[in-house]
């Protein structure tokens, strides 16, 4: 009613068990007079965000940002047993993080960064305070104290009221008793510096109940421990089948039977950390965790009964493995190999230096990192014969690791029985009577998964149907159903069902926005609504944190979660929400349109504004293409897909088929051809020639030529095409781009296929004052090589030069792909290494940040020619590279062109290690099959290499082969001089083993006076070597 007193916002709070943490930057004051304000902001914005991002791992809350602070609490809003040693990890891992910036901005400002860090526990009040949003925070004396603690903290430390201290003791490493002087306080008061937590003491989130229905699974594992041979044992199961609580009851009678447990973890945010399991395994099996490192050091050596000296190479890898490296000593160079040999046999002597039966246990496998994966299981091989070892190794059935293949022995954990199940529900819920059929129904449900069975009960209870605690609850309230899987999925629905109004409002429209979000967006579809529900959302596990500042962001805890809150709306409701978000992106950041255009799109898409989300998604890849050629690609899919979905008496239906077709046919060089490339062509054409479309044609037939005759080795046949749009080009009237496009492609083929003269007369098409860059400069190179090979050395190098030099003013693609004319010349030795090595090389560095596969494979393969052709020194070098090409080649279906000149290097390669059989038949398989279908430009390189091999093995048959080909090529050479110095080369060496001196003097006569002629500097000391 108009005039009616406004009713306060209710405040609500509670008491709650917290530690709370205080976070300060140090000198502040003398940052920001030392930085701008810009600068200042970055670094504090970079700060925070990692430091929340800290406390949110380890469930904490941030209250509030101090300018150059934080506030955090641990255990409020929800409630933690162990929120004092989640507070004291946190705190440690916010220092180290930290480090690692501190080191960023000294290099980069040349100031120094520290934090202080404070901790205290206590009973305080936490809820809302006040009537603005998000004004969840705490009151009372421990935050005071907290923050107290943290002014007496060192710069780099962390400081603990004794409160804090009691609670961890058992599980951190704390400083001697500290008497610090504290404002408002007339005496000092007690502290400890906190300087580390003992990682092997924390267990989040592990359910100790009752073991059942594993008997049969635990006496294996005892059967495995009393063998005569070590065993690796792997326990697999779904997610919450009880993995790590039988190994748990195991590792307990183990160590009751006088065993020693050695336990290590994969951790799921370490997956990318290598070595990082494989620490955690050796710092606990040397026992040096609580240890200062000089004290560890020497604690591990003693351990070998003098077998591992101080200072030697193997004690140098034990420790640095460790983390427990001295810093001073001298830098012992050990291969990553040896390196790697040498932990293994230094484990497994440690192992076989004890008496003590050892379990070794690898928890969460599925986490672990590649590189500790395969040490670990060498070590389990290595030890193998050892009866006092026992290795236990935990994950989920997606884990197919070098420990899961090499384990002979598996437990496969199944769902409990309903026998089982019932018992273990049993005892969550208790024996009151008011629980009479209700254990039954939540077997029903679990479907024999423990963690589900669990899930169940406390989702129960956080409805109110049940009070009390674990083992001892009692019905409260009733339910209609039990909505719990068989999946997960019911489990999400029914929370996300249970949220309050404008939580689940907030979701609902996060769905919506995707599996990333932030307030922002959210604004967009919710503009009333209170953005506290986002906290609520969080204390729910249904979203989680990922930014605090400057902008809110958030993702879903699950996909699944997402999925459920998007399908649970109505279509109709989602379409307005999906066109409401695109058209905000659009008219809200309008400067970065082209880069948000690939979301928009999505967006109209899922509108069903098919016309709307057709052009962004064209938008998009037109953005893409100079940056990432697949995500272009993709846009351009989907273009075409919504473009087929038009009706067919839209008036530009085709039009609009065509033009996505024009680019993902012209595009299929850079990803390599696949089974469709020629199906999607023929669809194209077909298409292209209905409207009329001479460009998109043009343009189209230009990629298609590119796949027939680089991806793959069609050349004859793409040479027929070439001719067709050879004369398309010269009739048609396109602008000067379509031109160059049709032109370099046309070019190509018929240098491909040896038509030097038709190659040439395609370039002369195109007026070098008018075609584009990108365009020019492959044209110009490529006339360069043309040039070169008919002896116009002059005009060869220049153009060839200028072509390379024009690149650099093009786009990412050009350059990754116009210095393949720098590997040609090499390849035939018309020119030295030197003259393209650093272009190689500077492509080389552009292609592995561009990406695709045609980039990196055309750069790796012209790099490989520089460094094969600059000397036996460089040889091995230009082998690593240009060997893993081969399959490379074969499995993307790409740059198939360059593949006889990458054989003849490898079979020579082969010859010089052994393999001669190997290396003459891959030589003669590919010579043929390069003369049947593929480009005769390299097929000398295999013809010389084979020639070679076989006069160097001197056999009659031999000599007889080789003669063979060069007879071959005398028949079918295209008369080009460059592609001919090969065969002169070959028929001297063939007259001299065959003992005709004479004829080896007159060709080899010969073979020089064509390398000078064509000014061959890749030949020219060999040929003079051979007079």
């Amino acid at each position: 009613m108009c005039g009616a007193a406004i009713t306060p916002r209710a405040v609500t709070g509670e008491h709650k068990q917290v530690t709370v943490l205080f976070v300060d930057v140090v000198g502040s004051m003398k940052l920001a007079a030392a930085l701008d304000t810009e600068r200042l902001r970055e670094i504090m914005n970079e700060l925070f965000n990692r430091a929340a991002a800290v406390v949110q791992r380890y469930r904490g809350t941030v209250d509030k940002f101090t300018g150059d602070g934080l506030m955090a609490l641990f255990g409020a809003p929800v409630a933690l047993e162990d929120h004092a040693l989640r507070a004291c990890i946190a705190a440690l891992e916010i220092q180290a993080v930290t480090k690692v910036l501190a080191a960023e901005v000294a290099r980069r400002d040349g100031v120094d960064l520290s934090l202080r860090v404070g901790l205290n526990s206590g009973d305080v009040i936490a809820g809302e305070i006040g009537s603005g949003v998000g004004r969840y925070t705490a009151v009372g004396h421990p935050v005071g104290m907290a923050q107290r603690m943290e002014s007496a903290a060192p710069a780099g430390g962390v400081m603990c009221s004794l409160q804090t201290a009691r609670l961890v003791e058992g599980a951190a490493r704390l400083g001697a008793v500290e008497h610090v002087a504290i404002k408002g306080f007339d005496k000092p008061v007690s502290a400890r510096q906190l300087l580390s937590v003992e990682t092997r003491s924390v267990i989040l989130g592990r359910s100790e109940g009752v073991l059942l229905g594993r008997e049969a699974d635990l006496n294996a594992l005892h059967e495995a421990f009393a063998a005569d041979r070590c065993e690796l044992i792997g326990v697999v199961g779904e997610p919450g089948l009880g993995k790590s609580r039988l190994v748990s009851e195991f590792a307990a009678r183990a160590e009751r039977q006088g065993g020693r447990v050695v336990v290590a973890r994969g951790e799921a945010h370490a997956t990318a950390l290598a070595f990082r399991m494989l620490a955690a395994l050796l710092r606990a099996m040397f026992d040096v965790d609580v240890r200062k490192p000089a004290d560890a050091r020497a604690h591990v050596l003693a351990q070998f009964d003098g077998r591992v000296a101080a200072g030697s190479p193997d004690a140098h890898v034990l420790f640095d493995a460790m983390g427990i490296g001295d810093a001073d000593a001298p830098a012992v160079q050990v291969a990553a190999d040896g390196r790697r040999r040498r932990l293994v046999e230094l484990m497994a002597v440690a192992v076989r230096l004890r008496e003590t039966p050892t379990v070794f246990v690898l928890e969460d496998a599925h986490w672990i990192d590649a590189p500790s994966d395969e040490i670990l299981a060498d070590f389990a091989g290595a030890i193998a014969d050892v009866a006092a070892a026992t290795i236990v190794v935990t994950y989920r059935p997606e884990f197919v690791g070098a420990l899961h293949r090499g384990a002979p022995q598996m437990i496969r954990l199944q769902p409990l029985t309903d026998a089982e199940s019932l018992r273990l529900v049993g005892q969550l819920l208790g024996e009151d009577a008011s629980l009479a059929g209700l254990a039954g129904e939540i077997t029903a449900v679990a479907v024999g998964n423990p963690y589900f069975a669990e899930e169940i009960v406390r989702d129960l209870a956080g409805r109110g149907v049940l009070t009390g605690s674990r083992g001892s609850y009692r019905r409260a309230g009733d339910f209609d159903r039990i909505a719990v899987p068989a999946t997960v999925k019911a489990v999400l629905a029914a929370r996300i069902d249970r949220l309050p109004a404008g939580a689940k409002s907030v979701l609902n429209a996060a769905a919506v926005i995707g599996a990333q979000f932030d307030t922002e967006s959210l604004r967009v579809l919710q503009p009333d609504a209170e953005m506290a529900g986002l906290s609520e959302l969080v204390s729910a596990e249904l979203i989680d944190q990922t930014e605090f500042v400057p902008r809110q962001r958030y993702c879903f805890h699950h996909p699944l979660v997402r999925t459920v809150a998007y399908e649970s709306q109505l279509s109709r409701d989602r379409a307005r929400a999906h066109r409401r978000l695109a058209t905000a992106i659009e008219r809200g950041d309008p400067e970065n349109a082209d880069e948000n255009a690939a979301l928009i799109a999505t967006h109209f898409a899922a509108a069903g504004a098919s016309i709307d989300a057709y052009r962004w998604h064209m938008r998009a890849a037109k953005w893409l293409r100079s940056r990432d050629i697949p995500a272009a690609r993709e846009q351009w899919e989907r273009a075409r897909d919504i473009a087929d979905q038009l009706p067919e008496d839209r008036p530009d239906v085709t039009a609009m088929r065509v033009a996505p077709r024009t680019l993902l046919v012209s595009t299929s060089l850079y990803v390599g051809n696949d089974a469709d490339t020629d199906r999607r062509y023929r669809e194209f054409r077909v298409l292209a020639t209905q409207t009329g479309d001479t460009r998109s044609l043009g343009i189209g037939m230009a990629g298609q030529l590119w796949a027939m005759s680089v991806n793959d080795q069609h050349v004859s046949e793409a040479a027929v095409l070439a001719s067709e749009l050879h004369g398309m080009a010269a009739r048609a009237d396109w602008d000067a781009e379509t031109l160059g496009i049709v032109v370099n492609a046309v070019a190509f083929v018929k240098f491909a296929n040896c038509e030097f003269d038709a190659a040439l007369r395609a370039i002369d098409l195109l007026s070098a004052d008018q075609v584009p860059a990108d365009e020019l400069a492959p044209a110009l190179a490529l006339r360069g090589v043309i040039e070169l090979c008919l002896g116009r050395g002059v005009d060869g190098r220049r153009h060839l030069r200028d072509g390379i030099e024009l690149s650099r003013a093009s786009t990412s693609l050009v350059v990754t792909h116009l210095v393949m004319y720098a590997g040609t010349v090499l390849a035939l030795g018309i020119c030295e290494s030197e003259e393209f090595l650093d272009d190689a090389r500077d492509a080389l560095r552009t292609a592995e940040a561009l990406g695709d596969v045609s980039s990196m494979l055309c750069t790796q393969w012209t790099y490989g020619m520089a460094l094969a052709h600059s000397g036996p020194e460089l040889r091995g070098r230009a082998t690593d590279i240009l060997r893993p090409l081969l399959p490379d080649i074969c499995s993307q279906n790409s740059m198939a062109f360059v593949l006889p000149t990458v054989i003849a290097i490898l079979s020579a390669e082969d010859v010089r290690t052994g393999h001669h059989v190997k290396a003459v038949n891959d030589l003669c398989a590919n010579y043929a099959e390069c003369m049947r279908r593929g480009s005769r430009v390299f097929a000398g390189c295999l013809g010389e290499a084979l020639v070679e091999i076989l006069v160097e093995e001197g056999s009659t048959e031999g000599l007889a082969e080789a003669r063979q080909v060069v007879a071959h090529w005398e028949r079918v050479r295209p008369g080009i001089p460059g592609l001919d110095l090969w065969w002169y080369r070959s028929r001297a060496l063939l007259a001299r083993a065959s003992g005709d001196e004479v004829g080896y003097a007159e060709l080899s006569a010969e073979y020089l006076a064509l390398c000078e002629k064509l000014d061959a500097r890749g030949r020219l000391d060999g040929a003079r070597a051979m007079v």
